[in-house]
């Protein structure tokens, strides 16, 4: 995920897992920042929750 001026993760879990998610290509891709330092899995680091985003796949 990249956002004005920060890149995050995010990761298509096999089980169902809940929080922030972007759909695509009929997945569901929960976010996942290694930079929002103690965030659990789902959640998107403040000030970013609003921003649009670009979605960059990784084969």
């Amino acid at each position: 995920m990249y956002y004005p001026g920060h890149l995050a993760t995010a990761v298509c879990f096999t089980e169902q897992v809940t929080g922030d998610y972007v759909a695509l290509n009929n997945r569901k891709y929960i976010i996942c920042d290694p930079t929002y330092i103690g965030a659990p899995v789902g959640i998107t680091m403040p000030g970013m929750d609003n921003q649009k985003a670009k979605v960059i796949l990784l084969d």
